[in-house]
């Protein structure tokens, strides 16, 4: 009987031991990759722009019979974000019906682009401050603050232009 009761501690304790392992290892994962929309040249996870002290994620009315344009809904749906008239980038919170602007990024004449979701409280955008030179942006919404702001250039900046002959 006590032979028993020892074997079954041993197992039981030998798969907490293995459990324990695999949440850790689990838990310490990589987070998935960028959406293919922001896996732009130069720009990752741990990339942080220079801070932007303008920038506030405030409470804010939106004017009846406004469009909402690239409407995005996170993957838990407690958020919806999107982009009215081009360059005015609103998040709401479903729950309470709260809706908030985020305001005092640079180029505020630029419209926004490629609205995702990357998890789900990161917001992520882009702001192209010409045809060629953008900029790469991620909101913590939960926290209301700016993640990243990284300037990036696209494929045709890098590449070279024609070769003289």
């Amino acid at each position: 009987m006590a032979l028993k009761t020892s074997l079954r501690l041993t197992i039981v304790c030998a798969l907490a031991t293995i459990l324990g392992s695999y949440n850790h290892a689990f838990s310490q994962s990589a987070r998935p990759p960028l959406p293919k929309s922001h896996r732009h040249i130069g720009v990752d996870r741990s990339a942080t722009g220079d801070s932007i002290p303008e920038f506030a994620m405030s409470e804010a009315a939106i004017e009846a019979g406004a469009k909402k344009e690239g409407l995005v809904t996170n993957r838990n749906r407690k958020y919806d974000a999107f982009i009215v008239a081009g360059t005015r980038l609103f998040v709401t919170e479903r729950r309470t019906g709260k809706i908030f602007e985020i305001r005092g990024l640079p180029l505020e004449w630029r419209p926004f682009s490629d609205l995702i979701w990357g998890d789900s409280t990161t917001l992520m955008f882009d702001r192209w401050s010409q045809p060629h030179y953008g900029v790469h942006y991620a909101v913590d919404v939960e926290k209301r603050q700016l993640v990243a702001a990284v300037p990036f250039p696209d494929r045709v900046f890098l590449q070279p232009q024609r070769r003289k002959p």
